[in-house]
């Protein structure tokens, strides 16, 4: 009687521990998000406590210090937000996975492991920090962040072969180079602007359908002849076909405004099936037929092997993403006369989400594969044995605990976007609009500048539903 309520209460909290697992992360952190949403950033921040489980779950602690920044930064804290990135800066740095820890993935899911970050999260950590550090007018220290990108970038494309579609990060360099032109250090603006031309034009444009930016290439042009670079200024001029003269590179002031558009993609559960085929002498693939993938597998045990051959099919769990789909499609500047001045896009976050997690898919199926197989006939092993109840426990845990990782940076924007607006006076009023995808009237934001205020930011969070 004992043993048979035991053995209840344990199956009861296999299933609420279940019930936690089966949720994405997304769904865990719905206060938080709902907060962000509402530009309730006072209540997001007390959710972030330093005693809330999201401080103290060490395994997400590099997504609490992303998370809590972002928020700081929303909130026009950029001192605060600072010290929570180079926290989380400081914890990439260190961080290393252990083998202890590989192996407690393999027997649960990766969702049990220390996160580590995205490579473009990782990249993208040091342009919030430049943001912050722009927004504070300290030019010096946003120019040491955006070298950092492209550090971050170098350590991340060392881990990988050619296969890999994000190597290069050409917003990077494009930032590098903004920042260099605000300190008047042009020679070296145009180096690295010519340097982001060059991946916008192959990388960006081939695996991410990002167009080199119109602004970039003024831009290129400005600096070679500030430079004194007339054969490389004359070059760009044929290669670009623009109309321009020396004259307008005048010393006018001007804002460059970066628009961070709606928010990045998250992640969620996909399952995917695949048939076990016997082969020869112990041999097995485990195979899916639409995706092309085939993985051997072998055992010399008579045992498992007769029960191999009483299996048809395994089922896996494996991250994907899903979109926030933008409120947004474009949005424009109205200056002095009402004269516009239109956003590029510089970086689409979502387009590079996609890739990158395509890049890594192959790993990311094989280690769901052979988990889910040795949780599977671990199942499969203990239904036939029919022993105190331990199949419907190892059933349950097998069922429950394969869950996809489905952690990931969700306050970073779907699109980082940019343009130059000319200033005219001390205190400029412009105007920033951002025309619906739907068509209707456009949102409008005021925007004041002074005249030593070269950089400004905004933030749309709106989101209208979202596409797997």
């Amino acid at each position: 009687m004992f043993k048979g309520k035991l053995f209840i209460g344990f199956c009861s909290a296999i299933l609420m521990l279940s019930l936690v697992s089966c949720m994405s992360y997304y769904q865990q952190n719905d206060a938080l998000m709902q907060a962000v949403y509402q530009q309730n950033y006072s209540k997001a921040l007390d959710l972030m406590g330093e005693k809330s489980k999201m401080a103290t779950v060490k395994r997400n602690r590099l997504l609490y210090y992303l998370n809590k920044g972002s928020v700081y930064t929303l909130n026009n804290q950029p001192d605060s937000s600072l010290l929570y990135l180079r926290k989380a800066d400081y914890f990439i740095e260190d961080f290393s996975k252990n083998s202890a820890e590989y192996l407690e993935t393999m027997v649960t899911n990766k969702s049990y492991s220390t996160y580590e970050g995205e490579d473009f999260e990782k990249v993208l950590l040091h342009y919030y920090a430049a943001m912050n550090y722009l927004q504070l007018n300290s030019l010096d220290e946003a120019l040491i962040e955006a070298k950092r990108m492209l550090l971050k970038m170098q350590k991340n494309t060392d881990k990988y072969q050619s296969k890999n579609k994000y190597k290069r990060d050409a917003f990077a360099h494009n930032l590098l180079g903004i920042i260099y032109d605000a300190q008047g250090a042009f020679n070296d603006a145009f180096i690295a602007y010519r340097n982001a031309l060059e991946i916008y034009e192959s990388d960006y444009k081939q695996f991410f359908g990002t167009s080199t930016p119109l602004q970039l290439k003024k831009d290129i042009l400005r600096t070679a002849y500030l430079s004194g670079f007339k054969e490389e200024y004359e070059k760009y001029l044929e290669e670009f076909k623009l109309q321009t003269t020396p004259e307008k590179y005048s010393t006018q002031k001007q804002v460059l405004v970066f628009w961070n558009n709606g928010l990045c993609p998250i992640k969620d559960n996909s399952s995917i099936n695949f048939l076990i085929v016997p082969q020869q002498n112990g041999a097995y693939q485990i195979v899916n037929t639409d995706l092309g993938i085939s993985v051997p597998y072998y055992t010399s045990d008579k045992k498992t092997n007769a029960d191999l051959l009483d299996m048809r099919f395994i089922r896996i769990v494996i991250p994907k993403y899903v979109s926030r789909n933008l409120k947004y499609s474009n949005a424009w500047i109205a200056g002095k006369n009402n004269n516009l001045f239109h956003f590029e896009m510089a970086e689409n976050i979502d387009a590079i989400a996609f890739k990158s997690l395509s890049d890594r898919i192959i790993k990311e199926l094989a280690e769901s594969l052979l988990r889910t197989f040795l949780k599977q006939l671990a199942v499969y092993q203990a239904e036939k044995n029919k022993k105190d109840g331990l199949a419907l426990a190892v059933s349950l845990y097998g069922a429950f605990s394969e869950q996809a990782d489905t952690r990931n940076w969700q306050l970073l924007p779907s699109q980082i976007q940019y343009v130059r607006v000319p200033l005219d006076s001390a205190t400029n009023k412009l105007t920033f609009y951002a025309q619906p995808i739907d068509g209707k009237t456009p949102t409008n934001l005021t925007l004041t500048i002074s005249e030593n205020e070269p950089f400004k930011f905004v933030q749309t969070l709106d989101f209208v539903g979202y596409k797997h």
